[in-house]
């Protein structure tokens, strides 16, 4: 079983989705208009080989002719068959993480060692990690890491890339949240040249596109890229995803109105959750929060918001998480004030409770 956000498909009404970490902003505007001009292209095949796909993406993230890219269907895809191409022994993964990197590695037929090694203020312990390392192993870190919202810094990165290299292994780091950053691109391993790491990005998430479904792969060995690409079934990306990334990559105005509403937005909904004390959270370098109620499971807090119209992302499917953890995601200011009145009701309701606990005791007490 695959948990990722929640089903809304499955409520009658209508409902506030925090758990998909979609950008709120939308499709950007200048894509639906291209888009409506050039219908034509969907009576024509893709290019089979995405050139100018591959071009746009190339000039995005400036890379180097030393780099290769190979595209997928999502992120998933790439992740999927990047793991099934590699010639490693084991994966080991660093958890609370993503669910689809173990999977995939099952899928595979490859053996999986899921370590919690992210500590209770959400940082990742790089010295535990690479006293775990094996020869030949995949170790897999999301960065920023879903569901923590945490950043690893590019240092510990690097030096863990080294420490895999030389153990003949790799490292997959998945930056599919990482434009989310507040000091991107400083804070991507975009520019690695070490020949052993994976950098995965995706469309899906910064530029709110989850239903085009692109993603892609950066790799600094040819011969390891041409292997995942042969895994690819032809014409995998289709015309609406290749103009896509033909388009979306490029405008600056949707860039930088996305970085002003995550400052903005992300300022305003953590100040507002330090006056909470039913919950604590994590302070996020991401579009998403991890919180934990003190008094209720996750399954509880959902099930109240759901009355509201409000849908969260519950533990399930992230080891090491709390039963008490839930995770939401940050969305347009009206949005976020809705679900932070409602997390205050919850808060008012359980201070009423402990109040006439109290009362009862104090009632019993002075019976006795």
């Amino acid at each position: 079983m695959n948990y990722h956000g929640g089903d809304i498909y499955q409520y009658k009404e209508e409902m506030t989705d925090f758990s998909a970490n979609i950008n709120p902003l939308g499709i950007p505007e200048h894509f639906s208009r291209i888009l409506t001009k050039d219908l034509s292209s969907l009576t024509r095949y893709p290019d089979r080989h995405y050139r100018k796909l591959k071009a746009s993406i190339r000039k995005y993230l400036q890379l180097d002719q030393e780099a290769h890219l190979v595209l997928g269907n999502g992120a998933i895809e790439v992740i999927y068959k990047t793991i099934q191409a590699l010639p490693v022994r084991s994966v080991l993964i660093a958890c609370p993480t993503f669910s689809e990197y173990e999977r995939a590695a099952r899928m595979a037929g490859i053996p999986v060692r899921e370590e919690v090694l992210y500590d209770g203020k959400g940082k990742l312990d790089v010295k535990a990690l690479a006293n775990l390392l094996e020869e030949k192993d995949l170790v897999i870190v999301c960065n920023p890491n879903n569901p923590t919202g945490t950043l690893t810094s590019k240092e510990e990165l690097l030096v863990l890339g080294k420490l895999i290299q030389e153990k003949q292994g790799y490292l997959l780091v998945d930056e599919t949240f990482i434009e989310f950053t507040k000091d991107y691109p400083e804070t991507s391993v975009m520019d690695a040249k070490e020949g052993n790491f994976i950098i995965i990005r995706a469309l899906t998430k910064y530029f709110g596109m989850p239903g085009i479904r692109l993603g892609y792969g950066v790799f600094h060995q040819k011969k390891l890229a041409s292997e995942v690409e042969e895994l690819m079934e032809p014409w995998h990306i289709n015309s609406i995803a290749d103009l896509a990334g033909q388009t979306v990559l490029h405008d600056r105005n949707y860039q930088e109105a996305t970085r002003r509403w995550i400052l903005e937005e992300s300022a305003f909904i953590m100040m507002e959750l330090e006056k909470l004390t039913d919950f604590t959270f994590l302070p996020t370098e991401s579009n998403f929060i991890l919180l934990t109620s003190k008094s209720h499971k996750a399954e509880k807090i959902q099930e109240m918001l759901l009355e509201a119209g409000l849908l969260i992302r519950l533990p399930i499917g992230f080891k090491g998480l709390s039963d008490n953890a839930f995770r939401i995601a940050i969305k347009d200011h009206a949005s976020n004030r809705k679900l932070l009145a409602e997390l205050e009701k919850i808060e008012r309701s359980v201070s009423l409770n402990q109040e006439k606990r109290k009362n009862q005791i104090d009632k019993n007490n002075k019976l006795e």
